[in-house]
């Protein structure tokens, strides 16, 4: 039964993180948007896009982590 506690707490850590991190991309994706929009020289507007394109890799690695959490979770059982 040990096992099956520590999978459910990973589950549910890796629900909140995910959660969390979706919100948080939300939020950045619209401020890097309104400074893309408002960027009035070529070095702004490479922030902004810099800002999003990081949004999106961090989106993408807290994803992975779901992704193997679900595989191991297949696995353990």
């Amino acid at each position: 039964m040990p096992t099956a506690h520590v999978l459910s707490l990973i589950t549910k850590l890796t629900t909140l993180l995910v959660d969390i991190a979706g919100g948080l991309f939300s939020l950045v994706m619209v401020y890097g948007g309104i400074r893309f929009m408002i960027a009035q020289s070529p070095r702004s507007v490479q922030a902004a896009k810099e800002l999003m394109t990081r949004a999106a890799t961090g989106l993408v690695l807290i994803l992975l982590v779901d992704v193997i959490r679900q595989v191991l979770q297949y696995a353990a059982s």
